[in-house]
């Protein structure tokens, strides 16, 4: 799902965003000052890495069992 309540300039210029603070994109066009996220969309990232996370541990204790 995209985050959709993300303030930056990759929304203005209608640019995928990557989730990464800063974005790819802000930090290519060194606009790294205005990559800001609303807090519903950080947390939104939050949730993202932390299922990463869970994904990852569960598959490495799936070896030990």
């Amino acid at each position: 799902s995209q985050i959709r309540s993300r303030v930056t300039v990759c929304k203005r210029l209608k640019l995928k965003c990557d989730r990464r603070t800063p974005c790819g994109s802000c930090t290519k066009r060194d606009t790294v000052a205005r990559c800001v996220y609303s807090p519903a969309a950080a947390e939104k990232v939050d949730l993202h890495s932390l299922n990463n996370r869970l994904i990852q541990v569960e598959s490495q204790l799936a070896q030990f069992t």
